[in-house]
């Protein structure tokens, strides 16, 4: 059983939402942020990524150069090019081996950590694994969904890294840094 303190490879969350915490709609994402995606592709490319089911349907293709964990109560292995499991323990295990085989290779440019990629089931299920969380926050007003899980702010510095204004094609956003603060 993993706790914080034996993992091998830190933990970092990313998420988009909006001012009211929501994430999606339980299928797809609500907006689109073509700026945001290919930020999200540096981030996390050769690092393995723990998901839900439904957030790998709504991509509909496993996303390359990066493991494409998928935890699921199914006990089927219908996601094609994805690392299916059952538990988050055993999903950290496979990115742990993912990570073990890959930095072996020395061709592969591989990151030593593992993100969170949603939905709001493995946010809940992993975020106090986590010290870091790599936040897009949208202003859109769509208030019914599926939410981001309530933090609770004492327990996180914030930075804004770097806002957007509204145009034609996107809505106003923002990219936040949240680190945990260690309690003493």
């Amino acid at each position: 059983m993993f706790n914080k303190d034996n993992l091998k490879y830190p933990i970092e969350c990313v998420v988009a939402m909006n001012q009211e915490r929501v994430i999606g709609d339980g299928n797809k994402l609500l907006w689109h942020l073509p700026g945001d995606l290919k930020r999200l592709k540096s981030m996390t490319m050769g690092a393995p990524l723990i998901m839900g089911r439904k957030t790998f349907e709504s991509i509909g293709k496993p996303l390359p150069g990066r493991a494409n964990i998928v935890l699921t109560r199914s006990k089927t292995n219908d996601f094609d090019g994805a690392i299916v499991v059952n538990s988050f323990d055993e999903a950290i295990t496979k990115a742990d081996q993912w990570i073990e085989q890959k930095k072996n290779n020395a061709e592969e440019t591989i990151q030593q950590k593992i993100f969170l990629f949603g939905g709001a089931e493995i946010y809940k299920l992993g975020i106090d694994f986590c010290d870091v969380i790599q936040m897009t926050k949208v202003k859109i007003n769509i208030i019914k969904g599926t939410k981001f899980l309530n933090l609770n702010n004492k327990d996180w510095k914030k930075t804004k890294l770097q806002e957007f204004q509204k145009n034609h094609d996107t809505p106003e956003f923002s990219y936040w840094l949240y680190q945990r603060i260690k309690q003493k």
